[in-house]
């Protein structure tokens, strides 16, 4: 199971590919599209609902625009714009016709994947404030999770590791994407700190829910 879906356009196809290859490694579903008249077709016949639009503005220019409106008008799908044009004029374009973030091309696929986390994060948080997950209920506001209806006791690095791996759920997840995202960038320390987070928190979740499942050689993956 994947969590989300992206689609990207970028009329450079081979760039296009190795961005398709990128995010599906991260483990997202990736729709790729390097022609403006096969996105148009996708968008009309609503083919595809992806939860973030990567939108590379080229040589397309005010088409590109154009398009963005059409998918603004029947989606609220978040829509990033990437393009070599960063004056601030273009930019106030664009984020006159609602796009949600505006970035510079070219622009490195590990910067890209943050913006993208970022944007489902907000999104998530504003639609939800408990969510339920098999035998888990995780409370974000008062920052609580229980097990079968029963509070487990968790120390706030706990808590921030089980809403990672909620949020990712289905998601093969590398010791390195699980320490930057939950302990920082400049955290200094390594794997083990994350192998001994997951040991307690298996633990609290019992046999009975073995929810967090080892991928040899990678990393781990929660899924119900």
């Amino acid at each position: 199971m994947l969590l989300s879906r992206l689609m990207i356009f970028n009329q450079r196809e081979e760039e296009c590919r190795q961005m398709e290859a990128y995010f599906e490694g991260s483990g997202y579903g990736v729709i790729c599209c390097s022609d403006l008249d096969e996105l148009m077709e996708m968008i009309s016949k609503g083919r595809h609902k992806p939860e973030v639009f990567v939108f590379y503005i080229d040589d397309s220019g005010r088409r590109g625009y154009e398009i963005i409106e059409k998918i603004r008008a029947v989606s609220d799908v978040a829509i990033i714009v990437i393009s070599k044009d960063i004056r601030l004029d273009t930019q106030l374009y664009a984020y006159s016709k609602r796009i949600d973030d505006y970035m510079e091309d070219p622009v490195p696929l590990p910067l890209l994947e943050a913006h993208i986390e970022a944007i489902l994060r907000r999104f998530s948080e504003k639609k939800l404030s408990v969510e339920t997950v098999g035998a888990i209920t995780i409370d974000y506001e008062s920052r609580k999770i229980y097990l079968d209806g029963n509070v487990l006791k968790v120390t706030a690095k706990e808590f921030d590791l089980m809403e990672y791996f909620i949020k990712h759920k289905g998601m093969i997840l590398s010791r390195d994407k699980i320490l930057d995202s939950v302990w920082g960038y400049d955290y200094i320390g390594g794997y083990r700190s994350v192998d001994t987070l997951v040991k307690k928190l298996r633990a609290k979740l019992t046999k009975e829910y073995p929810y967090i499942q080892t991928v040899y050689g990678v990393g781990y993956c929660f899924d119900v």
